[in-house]
C-alpha cells in the first residue's frame, strides 16, 4: 500500500533500533567520513569537562527545538485521525497503519555515545536491551496494496514515480464524486497540521541538522581524537583493536540474532575503557559546544521552530479534542 511520509526523524544513535544503529555507525566508521562545510572553523571553547559515566540524565541544548516522544506521538495520532475522517468521506473505510514505535530510548542522549553502561553490555553487547537486532524484510513493511481509487483518493497519484502525499501528488481526479485534495488525504492531513515539506510532521531540517552535526563535529575534535586515542590504549590492553568507540560499535561482526559472547566482551570493555578516561564528559562537553554555536548562528530560525512545535501541537489537540 502507499505508505504515509516518515514522521519518525530521530536518526542517528538516538532513536535508532539496534541493528540500523549499528550499520549507521558502520557506515560512519568506513572510511574517512565527509567533513561538514565548516569542519576549518576553530573548534568551541569548552571551559570545563564534566566527569561522565554515561550522558543519559544530561540534556542537550538542541532538545527545545526537537519534538519530544509525546508530542511527536499527539501529531501521529492527530493526522491519521484527519486521514480517516477524509478517506471516510471519499466512501472508503480506511485504517492508517500504527507505528511500531518499538525501542525507544529513555533520553536522546543515553545511546548518544553509544555503549556506556556496563552491566548492560555484558548481557546485551551493543544493541540497546529490547531493541531488535533485525530488521524486518522490506516486504514486510510494505503491507497490501489498496484498489486504485483508494490509493489516489489517499495519496493523490496513481503515478509510481510519485511520492503519495507528497507536493508533486497533485490530485484533482474524481474518486466516487469528490475531487481529491493534492497530496491526497495524506497531503490534506500534513496541511491541516503545518506538517508539509521536509519535516512531514518530524523535526524541522534545521534542528536535526544541528542535532547531527554537534555529534559528527565532536567526533573530528583534538579534545575528542585525544579521548578516543585514551580509551584505544585501554582497548588494546585489553585484547581488542580499534581505533575510536564508533569503530568498535560498528564492527560488522555484531550483526547478528543475539549477542555473541565476543561482543559482550568488547562493549564491557569498551563501556569499561569509556569511563575510565571520561569519554562520555569529554564527548558531550564538546558535542553541547557545537551544538549551542550552531544555535547562536540561527537563533531566529530556531525561535520559529519553536512556536511551530506549539502551533501544531495546538492543532494536533483540536483535531483529538474532535474538531474538524
Amino acid at each position: 500500500m502507499p505508505r504515509p511520509l516518515p514522521i519518525d526523524p530521530r536518526g542517528l544513535a538516538l532513536r535508532l533500533g539496534a541493528t540500523a544503529l549499528l550499520v549507521t555507525v558502520a557506515g560512519c566508521s568506513s572510511g574517512a567520513p565527509r567533513a561538514p562545510r565548516d569542519a576549518a572553523a576553530p573548534p568551541p571553547r569548552v571551559a570545563s569537562f564534566p566527569k561522565l559515566v554515561t550522558a543519559v540524565d544530561e540534556r542537550l541544548p538542541i532538545e527545545r527545538y526537537l519534538l519530544r516522544d509525546d508530542q511527536l506521538d499527539r501529531l501521529e495520532r492527530a493526522r491519521s485521525t484527519l486521514v480517516e475522517r477524509c478517506m471516510e468521506e471519499f466512501g472508503f473505510a480506511y485504517r492508517m497503519p500504527r507505528n511500531d514505535a518499538g525501542f525507544r530510548p529513555k533520553t536522546r542522549t543515553q545511546y548518544r555515545y553509544w555503549v556506556t553502561d556496563e552491566s548492560a553490555a555484558r548481557v546485551h553487547g551493543y544493541a540497546p536491551a529490547g531493541s531488535d537486532r533485525t530488521p524486518r524484510p522490506p516486504d514486510q513493511q510494505q503491507g497490501t496494496a489498496l484498489p486504485r481509487t483508494m490509493a489516489l483518493a489517499l495519496g493523490g497519484t496513481d503515478d509510481r514515480t510519485v511520492k503519495p502525499g507528497s507536493e508533486a501528488a497533485a490530485g484533482g481526479q474524481s474518486v466516487n464524486g469528490r475531487t481529491v485534495p493534492a497530496g491526497g488525504c495524506l497531503g490534506a492531513a500534513n496541511r491541516r497540521l503545518k506538517a508539509g515539506g521536509p519535516e512531514a510532521g518530524g523535526d524541522a531540517p534545521q534542528a536535526d541538522r544541528i542535532n547531527r552535526r554537534g555529534l559528527d563535529l565532536a567526533r573530528r575534535d583534538p579534545r575528542v581524537i585525544a579521548a578516543f586515542a585514551r580509551w584505544s590504549r585501554c582497548m588494546e590492553g585489553k585484547g581488542y583493536s580499534y581505533g575510536t568507540p564508533v569503530e568498535a560499535a560498528g564492527d560488522p561482526a555484531w550483526r547478528t540474532p543475539e549477542a555473541t559472547p565476543r561482543e559482550r566482551a568488547v562493549a564491557t570493555a569498551d563501556a569499561r575503557c569509556k569511563k575510565r578516561h571520561n569519554v562520555v564528559g569529554v564527548w558531550y562537553a564538546v558535542d553541547v559546544a557545537y551544538q549551542k554555536r550552531d544555535i547562536g548562528k540561527h537563533a531566529g530560525q530556531l525561535a520559529r521552530i519553536q512556536r511551530d512545535i506549539s502551533e501544531r501541537q495546538r492543532l494536533a489537540g483540536a483535531v483529538l479534542d474532535g474538531g474538524r
